[in-house]
């Protein structure tokens, strides 16, 4: 879980050179926190797919923006990420005859992609011994790549800062006119 804390010196600050009331300055920081929600989540998705190397309609399935939520310590605005394994089908997967290769130069030998009578449900497989069953199903692990990115490229950068403070400007310039 990543945490950001906002600096109150500075947000108290900000409301006194408009001044704002406290009533206003509390609806500015939620539509501010929804604001960089939805900021983050779009600028994830571009950026976890270079890091990642896939595509972003993959990526975008699995993140989710969470409305501000009031809790016992202030207030918080999530972005959820769904971090557990991408299924190689899902990366472009192609059978060749060493096996299946998916985009971002991933490929697995002697995995295969069944053929199904109703077309649905494909899947990437890789027999487990010399038998025909047991088979397991290929994923591409994604955690390690998307915590590194998280934690340095979106909340830790100063885009990020510098972009909550422009949007809790703007919020609370338009509340106060």
């Amino acid at each position: 879980m990543i945490d950001w804390q906002i600096n109150a010196a500075q947000v108290e600050q900000m409301v006194l050179n408009l001044a704002a009331t406290d009533d206003q300055a509390r609806k500015a920081l939620r539509t501010t926190l929804n604001k960089m929600a939805a900021w983050m989540r779009t600028r994830s998705v571009k950026g976890l797919s270079q890091t990642l190397q896939m595509q972003q309609k993959v990526i975008r399935r699995r993140l989710k923006a969470v409305k501000f939520r009031q809790t016992p310590d202030g207030g918080a605005a999530k972005v959820w990420y769904g971090e557990n394994p991408v299924g190689l089908i899902y990366l472009g997967a192609k059978q060749n005859s060493a096996g299946v290769s998916a985009s971002g130069g991933r490929s697995v030998k002697g995995a295969f992609i069944p053929k199904s009578k109703s077309g649905g449900g494909k899947q990437v497989f890789k027999r487990i011994g010399a038998a025909r069953l047991p088979i397991a199903k290929q994923d591409a692990p994604i955690e390690k790549q998307t915590n590194k990115y998280l934690e340095s490229g979106v909340v830790g950068s100063a885009a990020f800062e510098t972009q909550f403070w422009k949007t809790f400007e703007h919020e609370l310039k338009w509340r106060t006119q």
